[in-house]
């Protein structure tokens, strides 16, 4: 081959060496921007990467070989050498092209299974809060029934503690005007109950169609003197006794407290709490000793 012939033959090669390295460059480019993209992947994944910039690596160091080979050979033989180990380097890139192909076709398969099952998750989710919403829905109106049926019955229960309220006011104002003004016009009975003889003994008034007892709170000589005077015996002398000096009555308590100034024709008609009203036992049931 004449020097001509050599020239053009080495300057189709630095050409195609130069368009390997446009290409390796190229793949080196689509490798790291792959990378960086799919740093979610497996470790399969992560391992053909690995493998593809190890063997980008030893292209690049076959282009130094290569450049050292190229300054050193200017004979047929070494432009052989170099024509092969060009041969490797394209069988290495194109080794490279499908694999990176094969590696994206991996990855769009492994996008697509993550996009489905991302999809199916969103799906559920979507579905769990519709059904958790409609069961918050549920549930604020049962609580809002519930508050309207309470509201009502406690509106109807305070309407009739108002109406019992109020028919109690009424009848206690009836019983004022009875005990102010009926009271005073009825005869009232009363006796000595349990003593040694007619003058003395506990003092019981007959009031509703039984006989009653009174309490010996505030029960003094002024009280002992109206009792006397009701049963028609003498008041001088009149004594009053309390503690159940003459035994224990067995009915209701009728008269508690009371303030008599001893001038008083009926027990009624000094003071005294609402009838019936006490705070006492029959242990402590007055007595009366007439004289």
């Amino acid at each position: 081959m004449g020097p001509l012939g050599k020239d053009a033959t080495l300057s189709l090669l630095v050409q195609e060496v130069l368009d390997l390295k446009t290409k390796v460059r190229s793949q080196e480019q689509e490798i790291q921007t792959l990378k960086g993209h799919q740093t979610f992947e497996n470790n399969v994944t992560a391992s053909t990467l690995n493998q593809l910039m190890s063997e980008f690596v030893d292209i690049k160091l076959a282009f130094g070989i290569i450049k050292q080979e190229f300054d050193q050979t200017n004979n047929l033989t070494g432009l052989q050498a170099i024509t092969r180990r060009l041969d490797n380097m394209a069988q290495s890139v194109r080794y490279l092209t499908l694999s990176q192909q094969t590696h994206e076709i991996k990855d769009d398969a492994t996008n697509q299974s993550v996009y489905q099952e991302l999809d199916l998750l969103n799906s559920r989710l979507n579905n769990t809060d519709i059904r958790l919403i409609k069961e918050v829905r549920d549930l604020h109106n049962d609580i809002q029934a519930t508050a309207t049926i309470q509201s009502k019955a406690i509106s109807a229960q305070n309407l009739s503690i108002n109406s019992i309220g109020s028919s109690i006011a009424t009848i206690q104002s009836i019983l004022q005007i009875v005990n102010t003004t009926v009271f005073p016009l009825v005869e009232h009975r009363v006796r000595l109950v349990n003593g040694p003889n007619s003058d003395s003994g506990r003092v019981e008034v007959f009031f509703l169609a039984e006989w009653r007892t009174v309490c010996d709170d505030n029960f003094d000589n002024n009280a002992a003197k109206v009792v006397c005077r009701m049963l028609g015996k003498a008041t001088s002398n009149a004594v009053a006794y309390h503690e159940a000096s003459f035994g224990e009555g067995t009915g209701p308590i009728l008269l508690d407290d009371l303030g008599c100034s001893g001038s008083e024709a009926d027990l009624f008609q000094c003071n005294h709490v609402r009838l019936g009203m006490h705070n006492c036992k029959h242990t402590e049931d007055a007595g009366v000793q007439c004289g």
